[in-house]
């Protein structure tokens, strides 16, 4: 009888599984995912693909949304647990469903449990990474705004409300651990008179993150932008910069718009001893101080408990500081001479910051993704054609699995992604550019397309800047940080990334994220291209055990030896 094996990876708020066998399974129709919690009993993951003469209405005359999955098994080698949540205890394991003469399902082979893990931030060595949930184009937000009935238009404005205890849960959900991290991170700093707060901030309007910073007052100093205007003199910070004024914080003007982008989001805290200030921790990624950039596009941070590296942005932050409006030799040298080799734990840091010269960040991209011996997973805003055509060169030179989303490629490079690829009846994309749903089909609830959220809401759905190259090899590398990795971040913005090298706890996290938004985008992608064929997307639940073959072929094939799940 053939073993199943199981491998399980988690961050702070999703488990993705992967499983796989050497032989066929005699009468396999699917997989149950068996989940334990803590103390609770056991329990299936509900699966909401049925067999299709097994669709029945239940008591009410509702048809089934999902049934457990020891009677509608998944009929594939991987899942994403979006029901775990942090601090989780949580165990898992996959039995087969094989069909016996009678046709009813029983157990069949079954993985061992899976080692019982706590979803948790912290990836050691005092780093925590976190994320939030703006999937805005999503079936509980589509569901959301038809029960409340409201636009994605009065979904943004009511965002700006949601801090007076409007929706609190709505917010709380879509802001996850990168709002709960960052809300601590400015009440530990009030609390203790010692500690100041020095930031780098490019767009700041969300009342919830202006109140903790003015209850920080003079301790917190803020380089604040005049974020993306497209006149000299103007302020899209204006009311934020008054009220932090009025309330005593300090207040150093950077006004690059509209010739560049002050476009940093960086945050320093140290204690304050005398004339000293002495860096502890520093937090940077991708999200903008705003509503939108908690709650309404994906974004992520990373916390780093590291005074050298705290050092290094606390350097930028006084650099940034005496620059005023401008780019002053001393910002432009230390810029061109890029920090390496920061130790985190075992592991290593690089810390970057720009504008600097001959496109030397996006030279050492390039060289990154180069040198990718298993595959690369990135979620994007809008990058530029580097290092995004050396990555698709890569992939196709080396056989890399590379597996990402952006809100919008650039024209030039997005005749070089293979959008779709059908093999075996099985759908995929390399890459996906984000969307939703348009239309009603079958149990999916219209969620609206990429132009109705740029139209309602704003530019990014998804506004991370990661790559994550080689996640579970022996030397894996996350880069994550402001840079849009485009010519114009290089050439004429204020922005930083970190190169981490060599810690796995941080790559999982941010490859389990990246995982998760690039299934989530591929779907509605194929939803767009069975629309555009004219063709029914859904697909019913095989009665023959031939379906497991897949696993020796295409897409499944590829994706088994990328996680390596070995029987």
């Amino acid at each position: 009888m053939s073993e199943i094996a199981l491998e399980v990876f988690s961050n702070a708020d999703d488990v993705h599984l992967v499983w796989s066998h050497q032989d066929d399974i005699d009468g396999c129709l699917g997989f149950a995912i068996e989940c334990k919690r803590g103390e609770a009993e056991p329990k299936f993951l509900s699966n909401r693909v049925g067999f299709e003469d097994d669709i029945e209405d239940d008591q009410h005359g509702e048809r089934y949304r999902s049934r457990p999955s020891d009677i509608w098994p998944f009929q594939r080698y991987d899942w994403t647990d979006h029901a775990a949540d942090l601090g989780d205890v949580i165990s898992y394991r996959v039995i087969a469903r094989v069909v016996g003469a009678d046709g009813i399902l029983t157990d069949g082979p079954t993985s061992d449990w899976s080692p019982t893990l706590r979803l948790t931030a912290d990836c050691g060595d005092g780093v925590s990474v976190h994320f939030n949930r703006g999937f805005v184009l999503s079936q509980v937000m589509a569901r959301y705004m038809k029960e409340k009935g409201v636009t994605l238009q009065e979904l943004k404005e009511k965002a700006v409300i949601i801090s007076q205890e409007v929706d609190r849960s709505v917010r709380n959900f879509l802001g996850g651990t990168l709002r709960e991290t960052v809300v601590a991170m400015m009440s530990e700093v009030e609390r203790a008179p010692q500690l100041e707060l020095h930031a780098a901030l490019y767009e700041l309007s969300d009342e919830e993150l202006l109140d903790g910073l003015v209850a920080i007052g003079s301790r917190a100093h803020i380089v604040l932008a005049n974020g993306s205007v497209k006149k000299d003199g103007d302020d899209e910070n204006a009311d934020a910069r008054a009220r932090l004024k009025t309330a005593g914080c300090v207040i150093h003007d950077r006004f690059l718009a509209p010739d560049g982008l002050a476009h940093n989001k960086f945050v320093v805290i140290g204690e304050r001893e005398g004339d000293q200030f002495h860096a502890a921790k520093v937090w940077t990624g991708s999200f903008n101080w705003t509503p939108t950039g908690l709650c309404t596009q994906l974004n992520n941070g990373i916390l780093i408990e590291n005074v050298e590296l705290a050092r290094r942005f606390e350097a930028q932050f006084e650099l940034l500081k005496g620059a005023g409006n401008g780019f002053t030799d001393a910002l432009l040298e230390s810029n061109n001479n890029p920090k390496r080799g920061i130790a985190l734990g075992a592991a290593e840091v690089d810390s970057w910051f720009s504008k600097l010269g001959r496109e030397i960040d996006i030279k050492e991209l390039i060289e990154l993704v180069k040198g990718a011996r298993q595959g690369v997973f990135f979620v994007m805003f809008q990058p530029g054609n580097e290092p995004v055509r050396t990555l698709l060169r890569m992939q196709s030179e080396k056989d890399l699995y590379v597996r990402g989303v952006a809100t919008q490629l650039t024209s030039n490079g997005l005749e070089d992604f293979k959008l779709l690829k059908k093999v075996l009846e099985q759908f995929f994309l390399d890459t996906v550019q984000a969307t939703g749903v348009d239309m009603s089909v079958g149990r999916w609830a219209v969620e609206g397309t990429a132009n109705e959220f740029r139209n309602s809401i704003g530019h990014a759905i998804t506004h991370s800047k990661v790559l994550v190259i080689d996640p579970f090899s022996d030397d894996p590398v996350v880069v994550t940080g402001s840079h849009n990795f485009s010519k114009s971040a290089s050439r004429d913005n204020d922005e930083n990334f970190i190169v981490i090298r060599g810690q796995k706890e941080i790559a999982m996290h941010y490859a389990i994220n990246a995982v998760q938004t690039y299934n989530h985008y591929r779907w509605r992608a194929y939803l767009e291209e069975a629309e555009r064929e004219d063709r029914d997307p859904f697909q019913y639940l095989s009665r023959d055990p031939q379906w497991q073959r897949r696993r020796t072929t295409g897409e499944t094939k590829r994706m088994l030896a990328f996680w390596r799940p070995e029987a």
